[in-house]
């Protein structure tokens, strides 16, 4: 926490806009993305409920072969969102749906919305969204290129935001743009289904609801009619994920050992710490939590200050030239230089500073909310995680009296009774997450959580008409300190330079492109030096582990369990990102 002020101090704060992004450039030097230093930054440090001697040896390499880590999204009856078919089609409305607006005598039907002659209120769009690759959450944005939208016109669940394939579903609840829905020529990327772009390698097309006879479902169970589809596509949500995993470089002697077989037992049994995963604090020199402790406490100057200057690599940005330009003070010139596609949201808050407008208006103008909850919300992720920690190191590692549990009469948090204690497990206990402006509420780790905040955010919080949404809809109200993966199933094989788990895509015949496949056989291919030992461990014997996870829960903290190390011990590639938006 003392390195956290620290790092939050040593930038001053600047009331004009020049001198505000000069004044960042002044600790650039010292800031250096460690994934070691990161997770010991946000509760990551070695915090396990296994034993210290059940550690595996493993390795996750779906940086370098996508598919040994799958997502797939569950809805609320258990289905499974698997992508059937590429390509999408506009919809186009025909002179029945018109006919059928009005009754008799012309009189519009009870409820229905006034339109205008020959107008149909447009359906619900619906697709099945395929990302693989190193930035899968860079496919949602690339759809709504596609589509001519805004990025948050698009409803969706969660991204995953680590390498590997996610399949997740999509719409625009509005349906779309009117000259896709009036018959206007569909580009042919989304015809064919094949969006433009390196990576991730992003495709678009039809989910179980919108197939028809494709044997997804039984064709009785299709929809035929347009009321049929706007019912499937509105009741349609995200539950779950259902993930694919593939852990390489096992220790033969651990298998022969039974230790293997334990971990996934124990795992079944206890559940693993749910943490909150390392991505969602950011991997730039300026941590997510930085920016939202500023955006916390209303240093507005701040804020705005380090979102523009949060990417101090002197290599591997890609818009270093745009960043030195912000930290000397030249926020026209780091305009210009900043990339094309991906950093819009950043482009446009330079701009408000450039015209003169307070950091405040500023930032509501050219940041999306989604964005204020993302650097928001990592200051409530951090505290909890800590708190988790705290909970787990001080205090019995079974449930005591006062913990929170989620009550399901009620569909609340509630006190747990001491007469309850023997009916329930770590797993059934919750911690609040923190918001702005909201006080904590009581609980075993109330005092944990306050410690934090304290330290990350001392002063009082900003008010919450600032901020461009309800705090209360930025986080879940608490989450559960342990979790426990469902529908677990495995077996260990033998690996070798290439895939160990079909995707969708090969399930429709379509393999990985040369660039790819040459892609991964130099990234597995032994390499001399100190790497050599690490290269050579996708091949051997490998864990494929199958497991069904709440929404937003992660895959990292199932594996972190399971092998009983930290991420950066396990994650091929773990290395810092640009923070872009």
């Amino acid at each position: 926490q003392a390195l956290i002020q620290t790092r939050l101090l040593s930038v001053s704060v600047s009331p004009t806009a020049v001198a505000m992004a000069a004044a960042a450039g002044s600790a650039a030097g010292v800031l250096r993305f460690c994934a070691r230093t990161l997770e010991g930054d946000v509760g990551l440090g070695g915090a396990f409920l296994a034993p210290a001697s059940a550690r595996l040896s493993g390795l996750l390499r779906s940086a370098t072969f996508p598919s040994d880590l799958q997502r797939h999204e569950v809805g609320p009856g258990g289905e499974v969102l698997h992508l059937l078919s590429l390509g999408v089609q506009p919809s186009i409305p025909d002179a029945s749906s018109s006919s059928s607006s009005s009754g008799a005598g012309g009189q519009r039907r009870r409820g229905s919305a006034p339109s205008a002659q020959g107008y149909v209120p447009p359906e619900p769009w619906t697709a099945t969204l395929y990302a693989r690759g190193l930035s899968p959450q860079m496919a949602k944005r690339r759809l709504a290129a596609a589509l001519r939208v805004p990025p948050g016109a698009l409803r969706s669940g969660p991204s995953l935001t680590t390498p590997g394939i996610a399949v997740q579903h999509v719409s625009l609840p509005r349906g779309l743009p009117i000259g896709l829905r009036l018959g206007t020529p569909l580009g042919e990327a989304l015809r064919s289904g094949v969006l433009p772009g390196a990576d991730p390698l992003v495709m678009v097309g039809s989910t179980w609801a919108q197939e028809r006879g494709g044997g997804a479902a039984p064709r009785a169970a299709q929809p035929t009619t347009p009321s049929q589809k706007r019912m499937l596509s509105s009741t349609w949500r995200c539950a779950g994920h259902r993930f694919s995993v593939v852990v390489r470089g096992l220790d033969p002697r651990q298998i022969e050992a039974g230790k293997v077989d334990e971990s996934i037992e124990r795992l079944q049994d206890d559940g693993f710490l749910n943490f909150f995963e390392l991505a969602s604090f950011g991997q730039a020199e300026v941590r997510r939590y930085e920016i939202g402790a500023a955006l916390w406490t209303g240093q507005w100057d701040l804020a705005a200050r380090l979102m523009l200057t949060a990417n101090r690599s002197s290599d591997g940005a890609v818009c270093d030239g745009a960043i030195a330009a912000f930290r000397t003070g030249e926020l026209a010139k780091g305009m210009e230089l900043l990339p094309e596609e991906g950093a819009e949201g950043l482009r446009n808050l330079a701009m408000q500073l450039v015209l003169g407008r307070p950091a405040l208006e500023a930032l509501q103008s050219a940041v999306p909310s989604a964005i204020w909850a993302r650097y928001l919300g990592s200051v409530s992720k951090l505290a909890w995680n800590h708190a988790v920690v705290a909970r787990l190191t001080k205090q019995p590692r079974r449930p005591v009296a006062g913990d929170l549990i989620w009550d399901g009469e009620t569909g609340d948090v509630r006190h747990l009774k001491f007469d309850e204690l023997d009916s329930k497990g770590l797993s059934d206990i919750l911690l609040p997450l923190p918001r702005p402006g909201e006080p904590v509420p009581e609980c075993s780790g109330r005092l944990y959580l306050e410690a934090v905040l304290r330290q990350l955010v001392p002063g009082a919080d900003a008010p919450e008409a600032a901020f461009p949404f309800k705090v209360s809809t930025m986080l879940p109200q608490a989450r559960r300190i342990v979790g426990l993966p469902g529908d677990v199933s495995w077996d260990i094989t033998e690996a070798e330079n290439g895939p160990l788990v079909a995707c969708d895509l090969s399930h429709l015949g379509i393999e990985p492109s040369p660039e790819e496949q040459r892609h991964a056989a130099a990234s597995a291919s032994p390499r001399a030096g100190r790497r050599s030992k690490s290269s050579d461990r996708s091949k051997g014997p490998a864990l494929r582990l199958r497991f069904s996870l709440p929404r937003g829960e992660s895959a990292e903290g199932v594996l972190s369990e399971l092998l009983r190390a930290s991420p950066s011990e396990f994650v091929e590639g773990l290395s810092r990102r640009d923070e872009l938006f």
